[in-house]
């Protein structure tokens, strides 16, 4: 195991701290005059300041205090230690305890440091012990927490007394308790007379999961609960209403989402989408495996105010592009820059940024907030998607006059999101529009979602032994004596029997060259409709997601036969579009 890498601080990173620690040290003078205390580490973290840096010079003064294994959970939920394959035993006197099965990631490492670390706890030494995979299964289920067995008591009690209203909150504690516990991110409440259709279903690692069925007398309650305390008309079931609630679990306050919709005949769905901020990716995670697209990125964000610029984040729904938008969020020094953002809804709340949320039900358009924010003396505009020419024009005319505007699209790859852009503007601002998106343009990134393979029960077998050809070891990138991952058929309890646990990033990239000869010629490609050759201009930084891919199978990260198949899924694609 090799240790968890750190840098050593430049002037700048020091200048950037004193300015994070100066922020601090006002907001702890405030709160102590309205009788609360909190320590310096404590702000800087609420403030998203934790970095690798900063959390060095917290260790100096950690406390040095033990903490058993139920403790630490309040630090790294149990979700996380499943999802890392990993149990934390013990803190005491500095060393940490962990047990394994066969693998150790030193990103995950980082994690749990960072966390323990960011509570002021000090990790002098890292112990990892190796567990037999059903013995380490066993122990993370004994740690877990008892809020499902729990539920079908509670659900069984109410089918009896639906009126009962302890009941009532502890139904709804328990299923977004045990929601959290399974890695859920969104979670199905299907109300219609039918008994037979009262569903409480989790959306885990991207696939649906019917959990809990229930008679409509005890998901009636339930749902006017969940409506009533996200401040929504709980005898409103004709129109669509959005609202919010807050839930505290593991010692921290997790923001739930909540949308509600008429369905027929004469029913309502509920999605409850659970905001977990401790959940959230730092950029340095983001992009560990990733080196080139993080420095880029960095140089990008750390560059001269004022200069312009634009990074479009694209994918699918689902594939994680808001917790891309966070990370790169969090590595801008935002007490130096004014940042703000124009959201449809704010999901997650980010410290030292301006966030404006705008609804359906909202008086102005994001486009409107766009222009508006021109006279509010901006550094970086985040946009949280565009998703109308207005929106894209207005985005487009902020990088224009000298703003870094950083947003999302719904678009199949990297360079299908320019076509997207374009798609979006009016015949009379095309031309300008293209000509300013040519010349702004700083980074492409697309990416997905793909399973990885459950740490406790996976398989490893030779590249050769999997695919059987060396030929095609070769065309994927593999010695045919490497090692790959195969998910277990059977799985184990830890997974659900899946044999997959979480889920991890697939990234495609384009960076297009600086110099404004090439940036011309890349305008005059879009205007005429062949950005497929973008690529092919010289000095133009393009990590194809074959790359992604083909690394995350090497670390036996996924399924290789998975892998495999999203390889030539991904040929059939771009040969497809023509790329």
């Amino acid at each position: 195991m090799s240790g968890v890498v750190t840098t050593q601080d430049s002037s700048g990173d020091k200048r950037v701290q004193s300015r994070h620690y100066d922020l601090a040290l006002a907001e702890q003078t405030m709160r102590r005059a309205t009788g609360r205390y909190l320590t310096i580490e404590e702000i800087l973290h609420r403030n998203g300041f934790a970095s690798e840096q900063i959390n060095r010079m917290k260790t100096k003064g950690a406390a040095r205090e033990d903490l058993t294994m139920q403790a630490l959970r309040l630090y790294v939920s149990v979700a996380n230690q499943a999802a890392m394959g990993m149990c934390l035993l013990e803190l005491k006197d500095g060393v940490l305890r962990l047990a394994v099965g066969d693998r150790v990631d030193d990103a995950d490492l980082l994690r749990i440091t960072s966390a323990l670390q960011r509570a002021n706890r000090e990790v002098v030494k890292i112990e990892v012990e190796s567990w037999d995979r059903a013995e380490l299964s066993r122990l993370m289920r004994e740690q877990s927490e008892v809020a499902g067995e729990r539920l079908l008591r509670i659900f069984a009690s109410l089918a009896r007394d639906p009126d009962d209203a302890s009941l009532i909150e502890q139904a709804l504690n328990d299923v977004l308790a045990e929601a959290l516990q399974s890695r859920t991110s969104d979670i199905h409440f299907s109300l219609q007379e039918d008994d037979a259709r009262c569903w409480i279903r989790y959306r885990v690692d991207g696939d649906l999961v019917y959990k809990h069925l229930i008679p409509h007398r005890v998901m009636a309650p339930l749902v006017t609960r969940i409506k009533t305390d996200s401040k929504m008309d709980a005898a409103d079931r004709q129109h669509p209403q959005d609202g919010r609630l807050g839930f505290e679990w593991q010692g921290r306050v997790i923001d739930v989402r909540v949308a509600c919709l008429p369905v027929a005949p004469s029913g309502e769905k509920l999605t409850l989408r659970l905001l977990d901020r401790e959940n959230l990716r730092s950029f340095d995670e983001l992009f560990m495996h990733a080196p080139v697209v993080a420095e880029k990125l960095k140089k990008s964000v750390h560059g001269h105010t004022k200069d312009g610029g634009l990074i479009v984040v694209s994918g699918p729904t689902g594939s994680g592009k808001s917790t891309t938008l966070y990370g790169i969020i969090q590595e801008i020094d935002r007490a130096a820059r004014a940042v703000y953002s124009v959201e449809a809804p704010v999901e997650y709340d980010m410290p030292l940024v301006d966030q404006t949320s705008v609804t359906d039900n909202s008086a102005n358009t994001i486009a409107e907030i766009i222009r508006a924010l021109m006279r509010h003396d901006p550094d970086v505009i985040i946009v949280g998607e565009m998703r109308d020419g207005d929106t894209v024009e207005a985005a487009l005319r902020a990088t224009e006059s000298g703003h870094l505007v950083i947003t999302t699209v719904h678009a199949v790859d990297a360079l299908h999101t320019l076509d997207r852009i374009d798609g979006f503007l009016s015949s009379a601002y095309r031309t300008s529009g293209l000509y300013i998106l040519g010349h702004a343009l700083v980074a492409s990134l697309s990416q997905r979602l793909v399973k990885t393979v459950c740490p406790s029960c996976h398989q490893v077998e030779s590249a050769i032994r999997v695919f059987m050809d060396e030929a095609r070891c070769a065309d994927i990138g593999l010695r045919p004596e490497e090692n790959v991952a195969l998910a277990s058929r059977t799985g184990c309890d830890l997974c659900n029997h899946t044999g997959f646990l979480g889920r991890t990033l697939v990234l495609e990239a384009m960076f297009p060259p600086d110099d404004q000869a090439s940036r011309r010629a890349i305008t005059e490609m879009m205007v005429s409709n062949v950005t497929t050759s973008v690529v092919d201009v010289p000095g133009t930084l393009y990590l194809p997601r074959r790359e992604s891919i083909r690394d995350l199978i090497r670390r036996s990260a996924i399924d290789a036969n998975m892998g495999a198949s999203l390889m030539v899924e991904e040929a059939a694609s771009r040969q497809g579009r023509g790329h």
